[in-house]
């Protein structure tokens, strides 16, 4: 634990004098003013407004995970063909678990930052919230959830391929993201991870606003949910397995 806190210290101070921090914070603040600046004058009611900016920031996710990985990837790339990277004493496996947990630290502080963000102005500016408080963070923590897939495939395309096609299929998924949310979405989207994120927390705020007596999640959000799951954790082992037999960027 001790070596790879090391490794993670030295992965921020990598980043330190580059887009990659400037990223996390600088968009969801210019998401959050963007939709209170919208909301101050629409005619939705206040679910409808909260549900709307989560679908938003959904379909967002996987275009900004390609340029954040790709940020990452891009700053080994250029110190020798990520020499430094295979040859650390450490082993190629924590090196790219620190790679992983910069990417998460950095997008569950950036996904509170927009929702919780969001729900203040909300709040206080707007002075139209009617959803608990606490009910914003626990969509972050959901949100948040459904995008470690996306992170570990991101990471994959930039260190197998290049940012170019990482970024091209992040704009891919973004729109599929999208078209999930429509009904050609209702019976696959259980199966695509760019879509897991909207769904799931649609499903998850129906669930919370529903009467309690009432009250019944659906068996597609849990399905979903498993299936979520799931595929984070073998994609997350297929990583490891795969980057340890890792010999470098072979350019397309």
């Amino acid at each position: 634990m001790a070596v790879l806190s090391r490794i993670l210290r030295a992965d921020f101070i990598k980043m330190k004098h580059t887009i990659f921090f400037w990223i996390h914070v600088a968009m969801p603040i210019i998401g959050i003013a963007l939709f209170l600046s919208y909301y101050s004058f629409s005619k939705f009611d206040s679910i409808n407004k909260v549900s709307g900016y989560i679908q938003v920031l959904s379909i967002s996710f996987p275009l900004l995970i390609s340029i954040v990985c790709s940020s990452v990837v891009e700053q080994e790339a250029l110190a020798g063909n990520f020499k430094e990277l295979l040859s650390t004493e450490y082993g190629r496996r924590k090196a790219l678990i620190s790679k992983v947990c910069l990417l998460l630290i950095c997008g569950f502080c950036s996904t509170m930052l927009a929702v919780v963000g969001f729900a203040t102005g909300f709040h206080f500016l707007l002075g139209q919230n009617g959803i608990p408080f606490a009910l914003y963070v626990e969509i972050s923590f959901i949100l948040f959830s459904c995008q470690i897939f996306m992170y570990i495939w991101h990471l994959f395309l930039n260190f197998r391929f290049s940012k170019g096609a990482s970024i091209g299929i992040g704009i891919i998924d973004s729109l599929l993201a999208a078209l999930m949310l429509t009904g050609m979405g209702d019976v696959i989207w259980k199966y695509m991870p760019c879509a897991w994120g909207a769904r799931l927390c649609n499903y998850f705020l129906g669930y919370k606003l529903s009467s309690s007596s009432i009250r019944v999640l659906p068996v597609e959000a849990a399905t979903g949910a498993v299936i979520c799951v799931c595929f984070t954790i073998i994609a997350f082992v297929i990583s490891l397995m795969w980057f340890s037999f890792y010999e470098g960027r072979k350019e397309m």
